[in-house]
């Protein structure tokens, strides 16, 4: 498959580690390897841990960065977890990356169910041996359940009313297509198609997948975690693509500096340049929140 990925707001992490000591860093969401070209290319006598949760990520970034040798290591693990790991924590790390957005490569690819305009199977799984996928949740789930989920992370409007047009519609055909559950979506909100209006599925794609990949789950605890294992100058780069991600990321640096255990790096949080935006549309919704340990 050949789709360019494009590794987002990557001169304004750059900028960010070059004050560290520059031994290793942690790519803790590698996709296809963008970010970690970047810092290996940047610091020549670095060296990069990457982690994804996704199989097909790893092994393609791979071949992209086979050039790099041994200069970097290849985790499959849920980034969240590595700190469990003997031989990732217990090395020098200069700098954390966490860029959890979805790659263009797993959006465009017609087998994983991420896009709402692609017809694929309902899955949206980053980790393929995860036991729940969408169609599970979207099939099997209450109406309480589904509301909440659509609310909480979609922030979705009549999301009740969604969830109850969900279980109708199941209960005479499951879901199993991405395009099935948009066709729902697209009559309940009566989607016409307009230059600069977000589709309606957009947001209960992502509230899905979220679930689905337990995106938001332990983030605080994670982040909570880090200045036990890094030394005094270390950086955390934290990349958000949506506000219920943000917030938790936002509001854990906030607490962490009142503690005198981290200094917010400013602007904070930190956007793409217009170039940027201009070169890669998707990049206008990320944000960049970074913190020195103290």
């Amino acid at each position: 498959m050949s789709i360019q990925h494009y590794p987002v707001v990557s001169k304004e992490i750059t900028a960010i580690f070059r004050d560290t000591p520059q031994q290793w860093f942690i790519d803790c969401t590698l996709g296809m390897g963008g970010h970690a070209r970047q810092l290996l290319e940047s610091f020549p006598d670095s060296r990069v841990i990457g982690i994804d949760m996704d199989n097909e990520s790893l092994a393609q970034a791979k071949n992209h960065l086979a050039e790099f040798g041994e200069r970097i290591e290849f985790h499959h693990l849920d980034f969240k977890e590595f700190f469990e790991r003997a031989d990732i924590a217990g090395k020098a790390i200069s700098g954390i990356l966490v860029d959890p957005g979805i790659s263009m490569v797993q959006l465009k690819d017609p087998q994983r169910g991420f896009s709402h305009s692609i017809d694929a199977p309902l899955d949206m799984r980053k980790d393929r041996n995860s036991p729940i996928s969408a169609a599970e949740v979207v099939n099997s789930y209450t109406e309480k359940m589904l509301t909440d989920i659509f609310e909480k992370y979609g922030e979705v409007p009549k999301a009740r009313f969604l969830a109850k047009r969900i279980i109708e519609t199941r209960l005479f055909q499951p879901f199993r297509s991405t395009l099935q559950l948009t066709a729902i979506i697209e009559k309940l909100y009566g989607w016409k198609p307009k230059r600069g209006k977000t589709h309606p599925a957009a947001n209960v794609f992502q509230a899905l997948r979220i679930v689905v990949n337990k995106e938001v789950e332990g983030i605080d605890d994670f982040i909570r975690k880090i200045p036990h294992y890094l030394k005094k100058g270390a950086r955390i780069v934290f990349l958000t693509f949506h506000s219920v991600e943000d917030r938790i990321v936002k509001n854990t640096f906030i607490a962490l500096q009142k503690e005198s255990i981290l200094r917010i790096i400013k602007p904070f949080p930190t956007f793409p340049s217009e170039s940027e935006v201009a070169e890669n549309l998707p990049s206008r919704s990320v944000k960049l929140r970074a913190g020195e340990i103290l």
